[in-house]
């Protein structure tokens, strides 16, 4: 029991003083503007001229609508029976087997 205590410990340890390590590493090579990149290129002219779009065309509304009269189409109503109900009834189809 004491040598499983003592490893774990010495892992501890070993971690930690890795740890500060990376902590205080020298970062001097770095300088003091940064990585020290090269700029990048400044962009290129376009080689060409390219006039501008054409004019959009002008607007035109539409004619106005010319009234005509349409009469209502004239639709059979199912009078009501009786009782005062409409009833509809399900139209089957029969298919007859031919010998």
């Amino acid at each position: 029991m004491l040598q499983c205590c003592h490893t774990l410990r010495q892992k501890f340890l070993i971690i930690a003083v890795a740890f500060l390590a990376c902590a205080f590493a020298d970062v001097s090579e770095l300088g003091q503007s940064g990585y020290d990149y090269p700029q990048p290129a400044p962009p290129a002219p376009a080689p060409e001229y390219i006039p501008p779009a054409a004019p959009a065309p002008e607007y035109i509304p539409p004619a106005a609508p010319v009234e005509t009269y349409i009469p209502p189409q004239i639709e059979e109503i199912e009078q009501p029976a009786q009782d005062g109900y409409r009833y509809k009834t399900v139209r089957r189809r029969v298919f007859r087997h031919r010998n």
